[in-house]
Order: structure tokens, then C-alpha cells, then sequence
């Protein structure tokens, strides 16, 4: 594979399209980039624990779905293969087509030097923060194609 590998300490500002050579992942510092998905489509960027009981008990949750999907970053100008890369941003969890529950992703804690416009970029095993709960949400899988 071609991955493209950022090292030290970038700070990418403007509009720009990172393309990694075919098969090939964005990573920064050996970490995938997390790129935006669709809320509640596609294959979760990672799950969360069993979210609030609404209505309460002992009904069981509206929606009790645990995947997580993040569908919206702060900065979405630079991206990863035409899709905007995370960096920090809005996720939902629940189940596929509806994802009820929203949360905020965390600052990069694995990737404190690769920014995009000033703020770092996400990459895979940073949080998420489920809103309703206060559920942390580790997100495993980057949404790179």
C-alpha cells in the first residue's frame, strides 16, 4: 500500500486534498486520519455504551443502538482522498438510520502535532463524548476507504 505519512509537526491551512497513492491510507504519525461519514449510514467510525433509557424504565431505550458515527467536523477544508479529515466535531450514536444520540468528538490525544488550520486532526482511537450519558465513545476505525 502508499500510505501517505505526516510526520512532526505540520500545520496545513487553506483548502487542500491529501491523496494517499492507490490503497493507501492517510495516517500522522502512523495513526489513520479519521475522515467524516454520514450520520447513522455506512460502517460506524466505533461504539459507545448503551445509551440513556428514554422513556424510562423499564422501557427500554428509544434507540439502543451503541455504533457511533462522526458526520461533521469543525474544519472540514482539508480532507483525506476528497473526504474532510475530523478535527474535533459532532457524532452520533444509535442505530443505522437513525442515530438519536449526539456527541462531541474530543481533541487529538494520539496526534498532538498534524493540525489543520490550528487545530489537530483526529485520527483513529481518539473520543468521542455521547452527550446524553456523558459515555466516553473510542473511535476505532478511521472511515478511510
Amino acid at each position: 500500500m502508499g500510505d501517505l505519512l505526516l510526520k512532526g509537526m505540520l500545520n496545513f491551512t487553506g483548502s487542500l486534498n491529501l491523496v494517499a497513492a492507490a490503497g493507501g491510507k492517510v495516517k500522522a504519525n502512523a495513526q489513520e486520519v479519521l475522515v467524516q461519514g454520514q450520520r447513522g449510514a455506512g460502517p460506524p467510525h466505533g461504539n459507545a455504551p448503551a445509551p440513556v433509557l428514554i422513556p424510562p424504565p423499564p422501557a427500554s431505550p428509544s434507540d439502543p443502538g451503541v455504533s457511533v458515527w462522526v458526520f461533521q467536523s469543525f474544519n472540514a477544508t482539508i480532507k483525506a482522498g476528497g473526504t474532510a479529515i475530523v478535527t474535533q466535531g459532532m457524532c452520533a450514536q444509535g442505530n443505522p438510520g437513525t442515530a438519536t444520540w449526539p456527541g462531541m468528538v474530543q481533541s487529538s490525544m494520539g496526534n498532538p502535532g498534524i493540525k489543520a488550520n490550528s487545530i489537530a486532526m483526529n485520527v483513529a482511537n481518539d473520543l468521542a463524548t455521547i452527550l446524553p450519558t456523558g459515555a466516553p465513545a473510542p473511535l476505532t476505525t478511521s472511515g478511510q476507504l
